[in-house]
Parts: C-alpha cells; sequence; structure tokens
C-alpha cells in the first residue's frame, strides 16, 4: 500500500470519527484520538512502515507544540495572578510526587524513570481542556480563565521537564549540564532580542505591504529557522518548534499568523491525538488490563483530589473549587512527548510506553464523563444538602449579548459605563484583572474576566454581533494585537479606542481606526482652558485660543502620519518623547500668540473646584 493511500485512509476514518464525537458533545480531539486507536497495530493496522509512523508522530506533535507556544504569549503569562502560579506550581510538584512513588513501588522502575514518569502523569492536556471551555461557553467564565491560566502555568513548567529529560539520560550533547541550560537560556534570549529589533520592522513592513500571502512564508520561515538553529546546538526539536510559536506570540505578527493557521488548526492538533493513538498497542490492553485501569483510575482522582484540596484552600468557591478540578484531572499531549522522548533517551524501557500511553489515553476519553460527573450530578446533590449553598459562585454567561462591548475597566472604562448606564444603553464589559462581577450583576450588565486578546474569549463576549466595540486598555500591545484582530476579522465593527500618545494614534491610523482618543489630551486641554480664563485680560478668547491649538495639533499630527515612507526615517527622532516635545514646541511656534499687555491680575488665591470632574481619573 502506498504512503499517499495510507494517510488518505487516515483523512477519510477522521471524517468519519470527528463528526460522530461531535454529535456525541465531545471535543473534537477525542475524534482523532478514537481515530489513532482505530489505525493503531492492533486494529487496522493501516501504516505498517515504523519509519512513516515515526515521521508522522514527530511532524504532528511539532506542530501541537507550536500551537501550544502560540498561547504563551509574556504579556498574559506576566498577568497571571501569583496565586494561581502558586497553585499550579504546587499541583504540579505534589502530583508528581505521588506518580513517582507509585512508579518506584507498583511498576518497579529505577529513580530516573520514576521521576520522568510522575512529572509526564503531572501535567494536564492543554488543547482537550481549551476545546472543552469552548464547547460549554465557559471560557470567558471566571473559572474558564482560572483553568486556561493554571494550564498556560503547566505549559511553562513542561519545558523544563522536556529540557530536563536528556541531562537524566546523560548523553553526550548534555554531559555538562550547566553548558545545557546555558545554551537554552542564551538561545530564548537571542530570540527574544531578535524578534524585538529584527522580526519587528520586517513584520510591520510586510502588513503595510498588504502582501498577505507573505504571512505563511515569514511563518514557515521561522518556524524553519528555528529547527536549524536547535539540531545545530543539539537541542530537542520539539522545544524548537515551541520556542518558534512563542517567537511569534510575542510579535505584531501574532493576528495574522493566528488568522492563516486557523483553518488548519483543527487538523495540526487532530494529528498529534491520532499519533498518540496509533502508538498504542491493543495486546497490551489485553495482558495488563487492571494495571492500565488502576492506573487511569489513579491518575484522575489524585490529580483531581489534589487540586480540589489546593484549590479550597486559596479560598475557591466550591463551585470553581470543583471544576478546576475536574477539568484538570488528566493527562495530556506533554505526558506524551515526554514520555516519548525518555524511552528514546532510553530512560523509560519501549515495553512500558504503551500500557503508560493506555493510561493516559484512558484519562482523556473519561475527562468528558468525569465532567458531566461532576457538573450534572454531584455538585447539584450536594447543593440539595446546603453543602455548597453557601458559596455557589455564579458566572455570568448571557445568551443574549449586547450591542456595545466595553474592553477594558479601568478608570478610564469605568467613567464610559456610567454614562452609558446613566443614559440606559445596553452593553457588556471585559476586563482580565478587574473582578467586577457582582458589582455590575447588581445592575444586570454583563460581565467577562477574560483576556480580550484571545480570539476564543472575545467570541464568547459576544464580539461577532456586536456593532460598537470600545477598547480602553492602557496597554499598547495589548491595544494592538485586539485592534488588528477585530479589524482583520470584524472590519463592520465600529472600533473606539484609547490610546496612550501620539506614537499609538499612528499605529492606530496604520490599521484605519477613525474614532481614536488620547486618554489624557483632553484634560489637559480643559486645565489649560481653565489657567487661560485667569491668566488673560480677556478670559473670552480663551476657549478660541485652546480650540485653535486643538486643531493645529491634529494638523500636525496628521501631517506626520502623511510623510512619505522614505521621510519616516527623518521622523523617527521625534518618536521619543524628549525629542518629540522639543519638535512640538517648535512647531508651536509658528502660531504663537502675542503676548497682552498685563493689568491687574484677578485673584487666584480662591480656590474653584470642579464637581463634575472625576479627579479619579
Amino acid at each position: 500500500m502506498s504512503i499517499l493511500l495510507q494517510i488518505t485512509l487516515v483523512l477519510v476514518i477522521a471524517l468519519l470519527m470527528v463528526p460522530l464525537s461531535k454529535r456525541l458533545r465531545l471535543p473534537s480531539v477525542l475524534g482523532y484520538l478514537l481515530t489513532g486507536i482505530i489505525l493503531s497495530p492492533g486494529l487496522l493496522h493501516l501504516i505498517q512502515a515504523p519509519e512513516v509512523m515515526r515521521s508522522f508522530m514527530q511532524v504532528s506533535l511539532m506542530a501541537l507544540m507550536f500551537w501550544i507556544g502560540l498561547q504563551l504569549r509574556p504579556q498574559r503569562i506576566l498577568q497571571i495572578h501569583p496565586t494561581l502560579w502558586m497553585m499550579a506550581t504546587l499541583q504540579v510538584l505534589t502530583s508528581a510526587l505521588i506518580f513517582s512513588l507509585m512508579a518506584w513501588i507498583f511498576l518497579q522502575q529505577g529513580l530516573l524513570a520514576s521521576i520522568v514518569i510522575g512529572l509526564a502523569g503531572s501535567l494536564s492536556a492543554m488543547t482537550l481542556v481549551i476545546q472543552h471551555l469552548n464547547n460549554q461557553q465557559q471560557f470567558a467564565t471566571n473559572y474558564g480563565q482560572q483553568t486556561y491560566s493554571i494550564l498556560l502555568v503547566h505549559a511553562l513548567l513542561a519545558i523544563l521537564v522536556i529540557a530536563a529529560i536528556p541531562l537524566f539520560a546523560g548523553i553526550r550533547s548534555t554531559e555538562h549540564g550547566v553548558a545545557y541550560f546555558a545554551a537554552l537560556i542564551a538561545t530564548l534570549s537571542g530570540l527574544f532580542l531578535c524578534n524585538r529589533y529584527l522580526m519587528q520592522p520586517l513584520y510591520r513592513w510586510i502588513a503595510k505591504s498588504g502582501g498577505h500571502e507573505l504571512h505563511v512564508i515569514v511563518t514557515v520561515t521561522v518556524i524553519l529557522a528555528l529547527l536549524v538553529l536547535m539540531n545545530t546546538l543539539g537541542i530537542n526539536l520539539f522545544l524548537g518548534a515551541l520556542f518558534a510559536g512563542i517567537l511569534l506570540a510575542d510579535s505584531d505578527f501574532r493576528p495574522a499568523v493566528e488568522s492563516t493557521i486557523r483553518p488548519f488548526q483543527g487538523l495540526l492538533m487532530g494529528l498529534a491525538f491520532i499519533s498518540l493513538g496509533m502508538s498504542l498497542h491493543l495486546p497490551d490492553l489485553l495482558n495488563f488490563p487492571w494495571v492500565i485501569l488502576g492506573g487511569t483510575l489513579a491518575l484522575i482522582l489524585i490529580k483531581f483530589t489534589v487540586t480540589l484540596v489546593l484549590a479550597r484552600y486559596y479560598q475557591n468557591s466550591w463551585r470553581n473549587t470543583t471544576l478546576l478540578a475536574g477539568s484538570l484531572a488528566q493527562g495530556g499531549e506533554f505526558a506524551l512527548l515526554a514520555l516519548m522522548i525518555a524511552v528514546s533517551d532510553q530512560i523509560i524501557t519501549g515495553d512500558l510506553l504503551s500500557p503508560l500511553l493506555w493510561m493516559v489515553s484512558f484519562s482523556l476519553l473519561l475527562t468528558p464523563a468525569f465532567y458531566w460527573l461532576l457538573h450534572s450530578q454531584i455538585l447539584p446533590r450536594l447543593d440539595r444538602h446546603n453543602h455548597l449553598a453557601a458559596t455557589f459562585e455564579t458566572d455570568i454567561n448571557p445568551q443574549a449579548h449586547t450591542p456595545i462591548l466595553l474592553i477594558g475597566f479601568g478608570r478610564f472604562g469605568q467613567i464610559i459605563a456610567r454614562i452609558l448606564l446613566q443614559q440606559q444603553h445596553a452593553f457588556s464589559v471585559m476586563d482580565s484583572t478587574v473582578p467586577a462581577t457582582e458589582l455590575l450583576g447588581q445592575y444586570d450588565i454583563p460581565f467577562y474576566q477574560a483576556d480580550a486578546t484571545e480570539p476564543a474569549a472575545l467570541m464568547q463576549a459576544g464580539v461577532a454581533t456586536a456593532q460598537q466595540v470600545i477598547v480602553a486598555i492602557d496597554d499598547i500591545e495589548d491595544s494592538m494585537l485586539i485592534v488588528r484582530h477585530l479589524r482583520l476579522n470584524y472590519p463592520e465593527i465600529s472600533l473606539w479606542v484609547r490610546a496612550r500618545d501620539r506614537h499609538h494614534v499612528q499605529l492606530l491610523q496604520d490599521l484605519g481606526v477613525q474614532h481614536i482618543w488620547r486618554e489624557t489630551y483632553l484634560s489637559a486641554l480643559e486645565l489649560s482652558c481653565a489657567l487661560l480664563d485667569q491668566l488673560n485680560t480677556n478670559s473670552k478668547d480663551s476657549q478660541l485660543q485652546v480650540q485653535n491649538f486643538r486643531e493645529q495639533d491634529e494638523q500636525l499630527l496628521s501631517s506626520q502620519y502623511d510623510l512619505d515612507p522614505e521621510q519616516h526615517s527623518t521622523d523617527k527622532k521625534y518618536r521619543n518623547s524628549l525629542a518629540e516635545l522639543e519638535y512640538l514646541f517648535a512647531q508651536d511656534q509658528r502660531y504663537k500668540v502675542p503676548k497682552p499687555e498685563m493689568s491687574q491680575q484677578p485673584d487666584t488665591n480662591s480656590v474653584t473646584i470642579d464637581m463634575l470632574r472625576d479627579d479619579l481619573s
């Protein structure tokens, strides 16, 4: 049978199993996993060449690692609450310790093998859980965002685990552990510097050129270049694919990359789970059924119990605690990757790989059933006995979306929200840091505590049906990521964007945003007008003078933006704040007002307070 025919049959079976899993309301990755099990050597055994199966598995896993790397945006990771950092780390370490002891006692493995098995089992399935949250429309809830944050921490810890496994094996490329990790840190640091000073200008040039087909070329080029670099340095290629995703996640190019791979995202993730299924051997399940089933139940129950205790210790509600524990009580793609690397480095014997993968696979297959059991059976019964009633937390997840979506609920966004509420306009609020669920719930205002840079969270917040979107956040990078995504995928939406400074205004203008508001500009104009009322002899001219200044400044800003591309290089010196201020002062002198003759100054000792202004804003 030709390789082309084998691949065709794989895709045909996937086309049958994935819709069936969706009909059963299961995540699509489980359909791909079942496809792999059907194709495994114990059943159909369609892919008979070991080298083909090995190459298929490596390519699919690298694609999955690239997708995971795209989720590890440094800005998003820095926003994770320290409590979630601590909880995720303790959950991994505690679970790893328990699993390592079980592998040492029951599987009779050596110390290194037991440690690797324990670390692999402690990491949860990122792709499965994210799909499940999206299918259940829970991604934008408090519990969904907490789960997603913990999974990001798991991904970071998985990098350390994957990087440390060769050290355990003592292979030639890692004889000196310090040098090995120094090479990793130097490589990652160099990548971020390269991204900041080399790749970012390239991304902006491509965006301005309008050549969207170049996005794919740049993405493939970055991935292949990093794989070549990792291979040259003797570092695992899976880490190379992961670092490629992280590099592109920290760039202005991320929205374009995500929009490019979105049609193939499900297939890329699915191929990895097909590979997992094909690596399973049915005779191992028949020969060691109780060992595999016992290990699966132990994996689920131990991780569920550890997460339950930790989440409750950190004062989560009973509902959030239980749902968090249920969502993280399984193995995942990181376990598959760690175990495969351990086998290739001869830490774990090949005979043990298949039973361990059976445990991981069964834990994935049982996750939806386990979640359903918790959500529909256990929690309601406990609630009827008033065990959870006192601390039962409800998440606002409205079925009907509002025509206005306010992104950012800081000082700037709060004033907008007050005015919209006063005028009785229906709107929703989205913010990742301000816990305003109870406050806004009192006024029937839908609130989504989620990261607006995540497309899935925006979808849950109803951006597809929104007519007006207000981006009121103060972080320039996050603002640009959101605006790029909205302009690319929802061009019909009317955007109102808060701008940090003049440079931010010009970046937004590059994206075609029309409604731009500089955050301190109008306040400064109002103060200047009030000051001129006291300083000028004729106070009637104050408003006219400030209005003239505003018109001149807008013309100056427009002229800076309309410079020819060749002239932009000479204008860069004005992007620095002090240099730009010097330039603006010089331009303002062209419209200097003659100094009036000073007569008796008005009384400035009296203090006036503008009761209409919010001084906290």
